[in-house]
């Protein structure tokens, strides 16, 4: 009972955070109309990680009710919601990776991100499949790849902020702040991760620490969105809002 309640505490916490993150994004493009198609894609993609983590709770249900709900899924490969979240996790590193691509102003570290992302989704997808963790296991090369590959993006992205005027007003600027965002919440979980693999289910300490750690950082991240939504909504030069 005490970790159905630790449960429902962290769920309504990540899933209010996400949603007042998706509002604020909209109410961002409502002032902004001229906002770059990367950051109108960025909004979207906030609703559509909303929806897939009010999907994914039908496993949680499953488990706290004693089938009583989704027991259909009892006994299935789908009676844990790992196999969403490891589509997810390949789509999000992804699209994230492709927003600060598009920011990025040489033709050639866009393609050659491009092909790194489309080589990432492949080899991903094969992956999944080949080393049958699919349904049973949060991938860990998803996790690893995506995370650098994210790191790799975005150190391009800062050189050439750096070499821009945009360091005249960064606090006006969405970018610096989906960047600070992102880039804190996956070098905290990535290795939490990574050494879930060497740690049971029924060690409560690491689950405790891990459910903290992923909460803290899902805290962090969309408080950080939201705020970058609404700052710079009150900027009206469209081209800091790229």
């Amino acid at each position: 009972m005490e970790y159905f309640h630790k449960f429902l505490i962290n769920s309504a916490t990540f899933y209010t955070l996400e949603l007042v993150a998706a509002i604020a994004g909209i109410y961002f493009l409502k002032k902004n109309t001229e906002a770059s198609n990367s950051t109108k894609y960025l909004v979207y993609f906030l609703w559509f990680t909303f929806i897939i983590e009010v999907i994914a709770i039908y496993s949680n249900i499953t488990y706290f009710t004693d089938c009583e709900y989704f027991g259909f899924v009892y006994d299935t490969v789908f009676e844990r919601n790992i196999w969403i979240y490891n589509i997810y996790s390949l789509v999000n590193f992804s699209f994230i990776t492709y927003y600060f691509m598009s920011l990025l102003k040489s033709k050639t570290q866009k393609k050659v991100i491009t092909l790194m992302i489309y080589i990432y989704i492949i080899i991903g997808v094969f992956n999944l499949i080949l080393n049958d963790v699919f349904f049973k296991e949060d991938s860990i090369f998803t996790a690893i790849a995506g995370t650098l590959l994210l790191l790799l993006v975005n150190v391009l992205f800062y050189f050439d902020l750096l070499k821009s005027n945009q360091l005249l007003n960064l606090k006006k600027y969405l970018p610096i702040y989906v960047s600070v965002g992102v880039l804190v919440f996956y070098l905290c979980t990535t290795p939490i991760d990574l050494f879930s693999q060497y740690f049971k289910r029924v060690n409560e300490l690491f689950v405790n620490v891990k459910a903290i750690i992923y909460l803290i950082a899902n805290i962090f991240m969309y408080t950080t969105f939201t705020i970058g939504f609404l700052v710079c909504a009150k900027k009206n030069n469209n081209e800091l809002n790229t």
